[in-house]
């Protein structure tokens, strides 16, 4: 279990692997049932704590957030975010 993302509705799967071809690269991805679910998580604690990791990193991790057939990158999370925060101001 990862950071208790499949404690999380909707998620189906999480995994972090540290491929061999690359020292010190981490790969992080989750598969989601739907965006929303997915949206939904941004603002929780888990994710706050992840982002942290991904800052202190020495290297960029690749990050991918699959919906069905989506996947959706770092830079998702930021636009989802500020969207957010837009609508709580």
């Amino acid at each position: 279990m990862l950071w208790g993302a499949q404690q999380a509705r909707g998620c189906r799967f999480a995994q972090i692997s540290f491929p061999a071809e690359d020292d010190g690269r981490i790969e992080y991805v989750e598969e989601w049932d739907n965006e929303r679910e997915l949206c939904e998580q941004f603002s929780s604690e888990r994710f706050v704590r992840l982002l942290g990791l991904f800052e202190v990193a020495t290297e960029p991790p690749l990050i991918e957030f699959r919906v069905f057939s989506e996947t959706y990158g770092l830079e998702y999370i930021t636009a989802q975010r500020a969207a957010l925060a837009e609508k709580v101001q």
